[in-house]
């Protein structure tokens, strides 16, 4: 098993070993993250298991222990083609009824009209950045930083699912009944987690999750 840094094909993606079966890819450049996205999703090495995004890394998992070079290699491939796979990200669209608990204090605090968040929020697409911290929950990168603010100082017990909601710089959309600390500004119908799924012989990730690390989404007030 390989213990060293691994040097990628691509000029900031660093391979790290990762116990026996796996290994860190971490130090994204430019277009990198959404083609290794995209490539995990569509064309993944041979004898993948696994795959786990973070705020800023990937963790790649193994069926049985493998070296690096044979990543790398695979990374050789995606050469040439990181931006127009970095294109093939899906996008969802979202309904949304913007009647949230916090809507109107959010508003207040960022001085805004409560017409005017609902705009600044439903404009940008967003790019799932990760997946947590329950089943299913996506953390949203593009937040307009006019509505950047921090968490609530007391989280509410539960929420609902479906409850969409802003914190720091992310939006989110709450995918099963949980605590909240987050500032919900609407709701949607849209399932984005679906259990039952999983006893389905031969089912997929997507049967299960709505989202996934690397999708587009779309807000659509309704």
């Amino acid at each position: 098993m390989v213990t060293q840094i691994e040097e990628s094909p691509f000029k900031q993606t660093r391979i790290r070993p990762y116990g026996e079966r796996g290994f860190l890819l971490d130090g994204f450049g430019g277009g990198e993250r959404g083609c290794i996205e995209q490539a995990l999703r569509c064309d993944p090495p041979e004898a993948l298991e696994d795959c786990v995004w973070g705020a800023d890394n990937c963790l790649v998992v193994f069926v049985r222990p493998v070296e690096a070079p044979i990543l790398r290699v695979w990374l050789e491939g995606l050469q040439g083609a990181p931006a127009s796979m970095a294109e093939a990200a899906r996008r969802i669209e979202v309904p949304v009824i913007y009647d949230g608990a916090d809507l109107k204090a959010v508003a207040q605090q960022v001085g805004l009209t409560e017409s005017e968040v609902v705009a600044i929020h439903s404009a940008p697409e967003y790019r799932v950045r990760m997946m947590g911290f329950t089943p299913g929950f996506p953390y949203l990168d593009g937040l307009d930083k006019r509505l950047h603010i921090e968490r609530k100082a007391s989280p509410r017990n539960r929420i609902e699912p479906g409850a969409v909601a802003i914190g720091g710089c992310h939006a989110g959309i709450y995918s099963v009944a949980s605590p909240c600390g987050w500032h919900l500004l609407g709701r949607t119908e849209l399932p984005l987690f679906r259990p039952e799924k999983a006893m389905v012989t031969d089912c997929d990730a997507r049967d299960i999750f709505t989202l996934a690390a690397g999708d587009t989404v779309k807000f659509i007030p309704s």
